[in-house]
């Protein structure tokens, strides 16, 4: 059986589950490849002399030809877990081998169509870059600020009448060896002359609060655009960050206006991206406001509420692109 499609993902991933049922009702051939089962019940044989790279499923008995691959899904891979019979610096050790093999892997597979290729992902993921480059293609951005002194977050945050938001540059993640401790939202802030002190510690990503009548979720596949609006003003926990309280948010599906539709494509042309989740506001004038851009965003939550066909979008593209590639 050759194998044409590469899922490469965790075994908690349920974004991946609604691309495998698509798979199997297309009845197209895939592997999912767990990352964090690799040593276990996943087996990675790179022979350089034959140029014979496979990677072997104990489980299912699959043998799949990393050079036969012609689409790979990228999503969440993720390291196994430590082995408490070995000692955290044999553990750490281990999982950067484990990284360093996966890299190799990418790369061995870089002639196939990627939804997104992992380069592009961390390229993308920068919020600095994103910023500059919706604001150059046409989007309308918050009043933003990044800085570590003083006298600009204080000066910044009477120029927007002390009403802003501070958000993290990065991730919101806080983690120790990779065990979640904690998660930062986007919060409003109160500044004064003895806290704006602590920015100097730390470069600080300060935005105008935009009063909005709702969030706006954009999900790009290829060319095709896919909008839910999140009601998040409905309620007091979720006014700020709709994603400090999910539980019960009204979603509705939603049609962009043409221009802001084309900017979202035109997004991820710029980014070399094949897929992107973009988060938008519509403020109270009705004009859409740009905040980022996730290029390995969720999106399965959104198809399972409104019906929206995301799924069989990513599996089309993953057939039609790894089929344009079996042909050159």
């Amino acid at each position: 059986m050759m194998i044409h499609v590469l899922l490469i993902t965790n075994k908690a991933d349920v974004t991946t589950d609604f691309v495998v049922k698509r798979l199997k009702e297309k009845k197209i051939e895939f592997y999912r490849l767990n990352t964090e089962e690799l040593g276990d019940n996943v087996e990675v044989n790179l022979d350089f002399h034959k140029d014979n790279f496979k990677i072997f499923d104990r489980i299912t008995g699959n043998q799949i030809d990393l050079l036969d691959i012609k689409s790979v899904y990228f999503r969440r891979p993720e390291l196994p877990n430590d082995n408490p019979e070995l000692s955290r610096a044999e553990n750490q050790f281990i999982r950067n081998e484990i990284s360093y093999t996966l890299e190799g892997i990418y790369k061995i597979l870089n002639s196939a169509y990627w939804l997104n290729n992992v380069k592009n992902i961390r390229n993308a993921e920068n919020k600095i870059f994103q910023l500059r480059l919706a604001k150059k293609i046409g989007f309308t951005i918050a009043h933003s600020l990044i800085t570590t002194n003083a006298g600009s977050a204080m000066n910044f945050y009477e120029m927007n009448e002390e009403d802003c938001i501070i958000k993290p540059i990065r991730t919101g993640l806080i983690s120790d060896d990779g065990n979640e401790e904690a998660i930062i939202f986007t919060n409003k802030i109160y500044l004064d002359k003895n806290n704006a002190q602590r920015v100097e510690r730390c470069p600080t990503f300060f935005q105008k609060h935009i009063k909005k009548r709702g969030d706006i979720r954009v999900t790009v596949v290829g060319d095709k655009v896919f909008s839910a609006f999140i009601r998040s003003q409905d309620s007091d926990d979720s006014k700020v960050d709709w994603r400090v309280s999910q539980d019960g948010l009204k979603h509705s599906n939603y049609t962009l206006p043409v221009d802001i539709s084309a900017n979202c494509i035109n997004l991820l042309k710029e980014l070399d991206l094949n897929f992107g989740a973009i988060d938008l506001i519509l403020n109270e004038n009705g004009e859409y406001v740009f905040l980022e851009i996730n290029p390995n965003g969720q999106w399965a939550w959104i198809e399972k509420l409104l019906g929206l066909d995301i799924s069989g979008a990513i599996v089309n593209l993953l057939k039609d692109k790894g089929d344009e590639r079996k042909t050159t």
